[in-house]
């Protein structure tokens, strides 16, 4: 049974970190354009959304390698994944 468990485990982990890690990075991305926007032109406010996003990318794949457990990785992913796309739909 170890056999099989452990490869689903680092595959639902590669999801997690990869899929739904450029989702939040993509709702982020979109939340922080419109807040810039107010504030700056609208390439700046694209260029900075995006850079911004791209740390958080690159953040959020290597800390959901440091977290050892599963169920509180997926529980931190999704509820930062419902935070940003409530956010998403409040400021857009």
């Amino acid at each position: 049974m170890h056999k099989v468990q452990y490869p689903l485990s680092v595959l639902y982990r590669f999801i997690l970190a990869f899929g739904l890690g450029y989702i939040c990075s993509y709702l982020l991305s979109l939340s922080l354009t419109d807040l810039f926007y107010p504030y700056f032109a609208k390439a700046e406010s694209i260029y900075l959304a995006a850079f911004s996003a791209l740390v958080f990318y690159i953040i959020f794949v290597i800390s959901s390698f440091c977290i050892q457990s599963l169920k509180k990785l997926s529980t931190i992913i999704l509820s930062l994944l419902s935070m940003l796309f409530l956010l998403s739909k409040l400021v857009g």
